[in-house]
């Protein structure tokens, strides 16, 4: 072999492992960028007022882990039992949602961290505020797994000093003559406002897509959802609720 067609064999074979390690790198570039970039827009969002942050985020059979020693600690296994066990008792104590602060995201591959502050006011009047560390896995851009870091005390403090009333079905049915299923005319947005002071909305075949309490006065009503964000609508009659820019009318 000529010197000639030996340096132009060795030139090629080390472009095409450059190449093929390019190749193998990119997808592992792409990802980190893509599920960073997902994050960080969910959170964005949420900021803005949004409220489906857990509902976007986490996949349905996500574990979430609270590191500490609190009652609230441990692995909430499935999205609506974290929800429904963590997420809701606090949210319904706060008379304005947590608003958060992204200080900084690094990510790696399928791995996302995010230490953001929070900030929000009880029903009380007292403010709650946080700082928290949370490590996303992530899944074709939903999480599979977090682990969750925060300063338990500021949370049990919120839990233990605001007691909720608590109503049975009865007392609740008689507050308000709207119990029952709400729905736009198109039938994709099913709201079911139910005796027990709490809905349930579902969206297209999202079943349970919002849920939350809500409080009707005259022909007004409050929703707090779980998820943290608050929304009112209005009854201009007996069968049809104006509620976000929508028009329900009674099933």
């Amino acid at each position: 072999m000529t010197i000639a067609r030996h340096f132009m064999t060795t030139a090629a074979l080390v472009l095409a492992l450059a190449n093929s390690d390019f190749a193998l790198a990119r997808p592992d570039t792409e990802t980190t960028e893509r599920n960073k970039q997902f994050i960080a827009q969910a959170f964005q969002q949420w900021a803005a007022g949004g409220g489906t942050f857990f509902q976007d985020v986490l996949l349905p059979d996500v574990v979430w882990t609270i590191k500490g020693t609190s009652p609230a600690a441990g692995t909430y296994r499935g999205r609506e039992v974290f929800i429904e066990q963590a997420v809701a008792p606090f949210a319904a104590r706060l008379s304005s949602f947590v608003k958060p602060t992204v200080n900084d995201i690094w990510a790696d591959g399928n791995d996302v961290v995010v230490y953001w502050d929070g900030a929000g006011v009880a029903v009380d009047g007292g403010p709650y505020n946080n700082s928290f560390v949370w490590i996303f896995r992530m899944q074709e851009l939903r999480a599979t797994e977090v682990i969750a870091f925060l300063d338990l005390t500021q949370y049990d403090a919120v839990i233990n000093r605001i007691v909720l009333d608590k109503q049975d079905d009865t007392q609740v049915n008689k507050q308000h003559p709207y119990v029952g299923m709400w729905v736009t005319s198109d039938g994709r947005i099913r709201h079911e406002l139910l005796a027990n002071g709490r809905y349930d909305e579902a969206r297209g075949t999202r079943e349970s897509a919002y849920q939350g309490r809500y409080e009707v006065k005259g022909n007004q009503i409050d929703y707090w959802d779980d998820t943290g964000f608050t929304a009112d609508g209005v009854f201009v009659d007996e069968n049809t609720l104006h509620h976000g820019g929508m028009i329900f009318r009674r099933r």
